[in-house]
């Protein structure tokens, strides 16, 4: 069954384009919110039907509340684009993001080392997992028990309004 996108996938991308409409953006960081930007038109999403039994894959999870967790999850993102040159643009626009409690950033690790990122955005009984991150050798079942350990840790998410970005 086909679902109409929900406004939530609009509200996350507008949030995340406008954190550099501020006064004296850099020139680094508009350059990265355009690479995002052309980015979007490739996204896909889907309503979640993940198993809620999956394993957890990464050692730990955390909400992002502070900056250096901010940085982790910039870089995380940018290493998406192949380009170095790029890299370094979206990780100043990435670092540009003010947390949000309907926008909430999250960084999972292995060790030390952090691996998974992902954006969780809550807007009128919708929720969204986005900007998905996982190591390049790992799957779609990765990606599901990842969402899946995002969703134990947040906690009280409506599953029947629930998409991923795929």
């Amino acid at each position: 069954m086909n679902h109409p996108l929900p406004s939530v996938i609009d509200d996350k991308n507008q949030w995340l384009l406008d954190q550099v409409n501020v006064e004296f953006p850099t020139k680094e960081s508009l350059i990265g919110r355009d690479l995002y930007q052309t980015a979007l038109t490739e996204k896909q999403y889907k309503m979640w039907s993940g198993d809620t039994s999956l394993a957890p894959v990464v050692d730990e999870l955390y909400l992002v509340d502070f900056h250096r967790l901010t940085i982790m999850f910039s870089i995380l993102q940018a290493k998406q684009w192949p380009a170095e040159q790029d890299q370094a643009h979206l990780i100043e626009f990435f670092t540009q993001i003010i947390l949000s409690d309907a926008h909430q950033l999250y960084v999972g690790f292995h060790g030390n080392t952090p691996v998974t990122a992902a954006i969780v955005t809550d807007k009128d009984e919708s929720v969204l997992i986005s900007d998905i991150v996982i190591p390049p050798t790992d799957n779609a079942q990765f990606k599901s028990s990842f969402c899946q350990q995002i969703l134990t840790l947040k906690e009280n998410v409506n599953l029947d309004n629930l998409w991923v970005e795929v």
